[in-house]
This record gives structure tokens, sequence and C-alpha cells, in this order.
């Protein structure tokens, strides 16, 4: 227990998985760097939601650390970060967006790239690699937006596990670079 001003602060061990943070709120309040520390910190599973008036944005979250991330912004779709990455041509990519199509949603769009030949099942974990931390980066450009935290995480995650303290640590010198 700690005394901050007027206020008694009950601070209980880390093992009580229990968040300092609200679970929803606004990250011009609650900045996205502080939601993740403290989703790590208390090894929090579930799904953080970010919304602004152009995207939701989601990023997963297993035992505190990052798994995942997915977005409604068209930008962010893996086949267009793999053409931006030239890991895949823009020809293969259309080819693949028919089959696709012809799949109904019954495949996801990795599975088609690499059974197609593509792309390599390396080049595909590097690829969900790459459009997770562009997911997230472009989170951090965001003047404002409102999140939530659902203790729940889909079943159909892939499981990429990165490191939320050096992910910070390269979106802060992408953000040096970029500006």
């Amino acid at each position: 227990m700690t005394a901050k001003g007027s206020q008694v602060v009950f601070q209980l061990p880390a093992k009580y998985n229990l968040m300092l943070i609200p679970l929803s709120g606004n990250i011009q309040t609650t900045p996205l760097p502080d939601i993740l520390e403290e989703l790590r910190k208390s090894k929090a599973t579930g799904t953080l939601t970010i919304r602004n008036s152009n995207a939701v944005k989601s990023i997963f979250v297993k035992a505190g650390e990052i798994v995942f991330a997915s977005s409604t912004d068209t930008n962010d779709r893996l086949g267009e970060i793999l053409v931006k990455c030239r890991k895949l041509s823009k020809e293969n990519l259309e080819h693949a967006l028919q089959l696709s199509r012809k799949a109904a949603g019954l495949k996801k769009m990795g599975a088609i790239l690499v059974e197609n030949g593509f792309l390599t099942p390396k080049d595909l974990f590097n690829g969900l690699k790459i459009q997770v931390k562009d997911i997230i980066f472009s989170i951090f450009l965001w003047p404002e937006g409102e999140y939530q935290f659902e203790k729940n995480l889909p079943g159909d995650v892939i499981m990429l596990q990165l490191n939320i303290h050096v992910l910070i640590s390269e979106i802060i010198q992408r953000i040096k670079q970029e500006s």
C-alpha cells in the first residue's frame, strides 16, 4: 500500500494479473506504449482494439507478449505489404486474390500464397511479422483513437511472439527516421 496525494493505492503482486490502467479509454490520455507495457507487466491475454474514424486495428496479446495484429485498413493487408517488401509480384498477388475469391474466404491469403508457390513458408512468416509491426507502427502515428481491451483471444490467431520492448524501440527508431 502506498499513499499518492490524498489517495491510497493498493498494489497487488503481479501474479494477480490486475491491470493498473483502464480497460478502455482514449490513446490521448493513456498512450499506446503505456497500454502495451501494462499488458506485458500483467501478463495479460486478450485483444486490444483501437478505433479511429478511418480504421479498426487489433493487437492480440498472449501472456503479455504481442502475438499478432489485424486491421481494417486496406494498406495493412498482407498481400500489399509483401508487394511493398518485394517478396511478391503484383501479378502473383492478383492471381492469389482470384483464388481467394474462389475459395470464398475459407482459406487465408498466406496459405494460398504458399500452396501456389508464390511464397516460401519462411517469407510468409517474415511477411506476417512485417505486417504486424506495420499495423502497430501506424497506430503509434494516430493523433487520437479509442481503445478497449477484452480478455479473449480468437482461436485462429497466428502466434508470432514479438517482444514489446524491442518492438517499441524499433517503432521509435522508425519514427525518428521518417520524420
